[in-house]
This record gives structure tokens, C-alpha cells and sequence, in this order.
């Protein structure tokens, strides 16, 4: 058997785990962090959109519920059967999460890296991951979200390497989707943006039709948005002056190093839980990476007294909720007590810290390079990083969480989930700085190569078993012997 034979094989057995871990945890699930079903629920009553102030989550864009409330019409599903609603909504994430997986893989196997290895080790990370794997089995519009904004940056990636009228249709579409089903794909709409800038600006051969492709896109994007009912734009500027109405309230912004008061929990006013420690000054929730403590009690407790200390650190949550299912310790089904899970969460702390110093070394790597070809005005330095793209979205969407969380305080706007429309970036970064270190330690010290393996491999068993145990509780949760 040739070694591109077994590689194949490999990826093949990675899918298909994955996809049977979804699938598990799709069947044995019927809770989400957010009630996206409510909206489903309405558009299924009233056979129409529901507006913002009828449920908690009518505030979002309505491209996940419609179509989920469509399939579930299709199928015939009861709608007095709650636990079959839920399963079909769930279904169709399951299917836009499978979807994002191929894009993955394919976007992967093509990049121009040569360690078939590390490419491997790329893919695994992202479909085994628990955060993403858990986020595709609930009824939410993060799922599509992802699915939609993955989309528009791999069709983005190939428009760099050659500029065709179909693939910039794709990218205005998957876009535009991607708008309607989250506004946090608006960070994928700015990314894009930039980067059309950067290659009409530095494409001279094209120039003309690259300056073309940017303001079409410019303008296009908006207007197709405003005009789609699923964003609901018009009507909620008719009804509430705005076209994306904000339900949070604001709270005081923190001081740069001073504790900052507002959201001590024993001022909690019940009425407004978004004001939950959090992010108690600048310094403390943007300056600080409590990995300690975060080992030290490894989930969140997310309870108004008496929270873990790695709750105030921006940096701390973000890397936690990037890597562990169990972190976020919600919904009630998710959710355990004592130290039950501790020993593998902790596992995947310390060894996610390899991959994920990885992937930052590969954006100061990207960031470096790109800056290089700009200054040097080097397009050809500057389309071997495809224009910043991966760099510039990574960056946006970091930013967009830390803006959010700096706004609004509470722990609960601190999701890496948030930032995962970004998923492309993650395997490309990670590869951009893994392939030259193996390079050199395989040609000075290329024992400690089998220990970076083995620590990833190792991370690989972290992330099943995390997953796995999370099935398992819901399912006893669910059917209790």
C-alpha cells in the first residue's frame, strides 16, 4: 500500500469518526445554549417571521430557522412531538456540520504545504474538535453561520489564485448567507472586503477588473442583505429604528487596570444577567492568561458567587471554550458537578497548548510576511499569504469577540464559538508554522518530532473522550438506569 494510500485511509477514518460522534450527539441531544427553537416554533404557528421582541432569539437573522422549520414541514414532523422537532432541527445542523467538514478537508489537502503528516494532524484537529463537534448537534444558527462564512473563504482563497466570474458569484452568495444567518458573519464580509482591496491594489496585470470585483462586492453584499427578508433589516428599522436591534444592556466600560464596578455579583439586578464578572477591568481581562487556574478547576461555573478566577480572563475562557466540550458546563444536560471530567480536561489544557501556540506563530509568521510584500511591493510575496486573507479574518473575528466582551462585560459574550466562522484560518495557521519547525527539528534534534506527534495524537484521544463522555451523560441523563 502506498503512504498517499494509507494517508487517504486516515482522513477517511477521521471523517467518518467525527461524523459518528455528530451523529450520536445529534440523537441523544435536545437542549442549546440559546432557545433557537422558540423562533422555530413561531414560524411553524404563524407561518411567518417572527419578529424581535417575540421570543429571546427572534433578534437573529432567520436563514437557520426558516429552513429548519421548512424541513421539518417537509417531513410531515408532528408538530406536538417536541422531542421530534428538536431532533429534525438538529439534523440539519448535522448535515451543514458534515458539509463544513468536506470544505475542510478539501480546502486542506489542497494547500501548498508538503508534510502530508501535519496536514493530517490539521484536519483531525479541526473535525475531532469538541467545541465545533458540540456546537453542530444543537438546534442554533452558529452551525450555519460557520458552514456559510467557511464557505465564502475557501471560494475567496481560490478567487486569490485565479480570478474567475463564477468563483466570485460563489463568494457573494455564500456570503450573503452567511449575513443572514448570524450578524457575526459581517466580520467575514469586512475580511473579504480587505482583501479584494489589497489584490486590486497590488494586481497590476488585472487591476482594472480586481477594482471591479471589490466595488461590486462593496455595494452588493449590503444591498442584497437589505433587500433579503430573512435578515429582517427593513422591517426592523420600520418597527424599532434599527436594522439590527441589540436586546443587551450596556453596563459601565472597564477601567484600563482599576477594578471597575457595575457587575459585583451581589448588584446582579435579576432583570439583566448580562452584567456577570466577566471582564472587571482592561488589564486583568485582555493582559492576563490564567492557565493555572484554569487547570486547576478546568470547567465553568456559571453561577453569580464564588466563580473560578480564569472567569475574568478574556484570553483564559476563550482558549478553554476553543478546546473542551464540557467547558462551558451548559446547557443543564451538559452540565456536571464535583470534579467529574477534571483529569481529561486538564489533559486537553496542557496539550492544546501546542497547537494553539502554533497557529499564533503562524499569523505572526502570515502577518510578517504579508507586511513584507506590501512594503517591498512584492505581489508575489503578497499572493503566497493569498492577499492576508487567513491573517486578516483571524484577526477580525479575535477583535469582534474582544470588542463584544469588552462592551458588555459578561462572561457569556467571551464564546470561541463566536469566532469560528474563522475556521479555515485555524488548520492554515497551524500548518503555516508547524511544517518549517518540523523541517528543522527533523534535520537537527528528529526524536523531538515523534514527541509533537505523539503530544497531538495524544490530544486527538483528549478530544474523543471529551466528546464521548459527553454523549454518554446526556444519553443517562436522558434514559436513567
Amino acid at each position: 500500500m502506498t503512504i498517499n494510500r494509507k494517508y487517504q485511509i486516515l482522513y477517511w477514518v477521521v471523517f467518518l469518526l467525527s461524523l459518528l460522534l455528530r451523529l450520536w450527539l445529534t440523537l441523544v441531544n435536545r437542549q442549546a445554549n440559546d432557545s433557537h427553537m422558540a423562533v422555530i416554533y413561531l414560524i411553524l404557528k404563524t407561518d411567518r417571521l417572527p419578529l424581535w421582541r417575540a421570543c429571546g432569539e427572534c433578534i437573529q437573522p432567520k436563514l437557520y430557522h426558516y429552513i429548519a422549520a421548512m424541513v421539518i414541514e417537509g417531513l410531515g414532523v408532528a408538530r406536538t412531538d417536541i422531542s421530534a422537532l428538536w431532533l429534525t432541527a438538529q439534523m440539519v445542523n448535522f448535515v451543514a456540520g458534515m458539509i463544513t467538514l468536506i470544505i475542510a478537508w478539501i480546502f486542506i489537502k489542497g494547500l501548498p504545504f508538503k508534510n502530508n503528516l501535519l496536514k493530517l494532524l490539521a484536519f483531525a484537529l479541526t473535525a475531532l474538535n469538541p467545541a465545533l463537534l458540540g456546537i453542530n448537534a444543537q438546534a442554533t444558527n452558529d452551525t450555519f453561520v460557520i458552514l456559510f462564512c467557511t464557505l465564502a473563504l475557501y471560494f475567496t482563497y481560490l478567487f486569490c489564485q485565479k480570478q474567475k466570474i463564477g468563483t466570485f458569484v460563489l463568494i457573494l452568495l455564500f456570503t450573503e448567507l452567511g449575513v443572514v444567518s448570524k450578524p457575526n458573519a459581517w466580520v467575514t464580509v469586512i475580511a473579504i472586503l480587505l482583501i479584494l482591496i489589497v489584490r486590486a491594489s497590488t494586481n497590476k496585470v488585472q487591476s482594472k477588473n480586481a477594482w471591479l470585483f471589490s466595488v461590486a462586492f462593496l455595494i452588493m453584499i449590503p444591498v442584497l442583505t437589505v433587500i433579503n427578508p430573512l435578515s429582517q433589516y427593513i422591517v426592523n428599522f420600520q418597527n424599532f429604528g434599527t436594522p439590527i436591534p441589540m436586546t443587551q444592556r450596556r453596563v459601565p466600560l472597564p477601567y484600563l487596570a482599576a477594578y471597575t464596578p457595575g457587575c459585583e455579583p451581589q448588584k446582579i439586578n435579576p432583570a439583566n444577567v448580562y452584567c456577570r464578572p466577566g471582564i472587571l477591568s482592561v488589564k486583568s481581562g485582555f493582559f492576563t492568561f490564567k492557565i493555572i487556574d484554569l487547570l486547576e478547576h478546568p470547567r465553568n461555573e456559571g453561577v453569580s458567587e464564588g466563580y473560578p478566577a480564569f472567569r475574568t480572563s478574556f484570553w483564559t475562557f476563550m482558549y478553554a471554550g476553543a478546546h473542551s466540550i464540557h467547558f462551558l458546563n451548559f446547557p443543564d444536560a451538559w452540565s456536571t458537578t464535583g470534579t467529574e471530567g477534571f483529569t481529561n480536561a486538564r489533559g486537553i489544557f496542557i496539550l492544546a497548548l501546542l497547537p494553539t501556540i502554533l497557529i499564533l506563530i503562524g499569523l505572526v509568521i502570515e502577518v510578517t510576511l504579508f507586511l513584507k510584500g506590501v512594503f517591498r511591493r512584492d505581489p508575489a510575496l503578497i499572493e503566497s499569504t493569498s492577499h492576508g486573507l487567513f491573517a486578516c479574518t483571524f484577526i477580525g473575528y479575535l477583535l469582534f469577540v474582544a470588542i463584544y466582551t469588552y462592551m458588555y462585560r459578561d462572561f457569556s459574550f467571551m464564546k470561541a464559538i463566536f469566532a469560528f466562522p474563522a475556521l479555515l484560518t485555524f488548520p492554515y495557521l497551524f500548518l503555516r508554522a508547524a511544517e518549517p519547525l518540523y523541517a528543522l527539528l527533523s534535520k537537527r534534534i528528529r526524536w523531538s518530532t515523534y514527541i509533537l506527534d505523539a503530544s497531538m495524537i495524544a490530544l486527538l484521544i483528549f478530544y474523543i473522550l471529551d466528546s464521548g463522555t459527553m454523549i454518554a451523560q446526556i444519553y443517562l441523563n436522558r434514559y436513567p438506569f
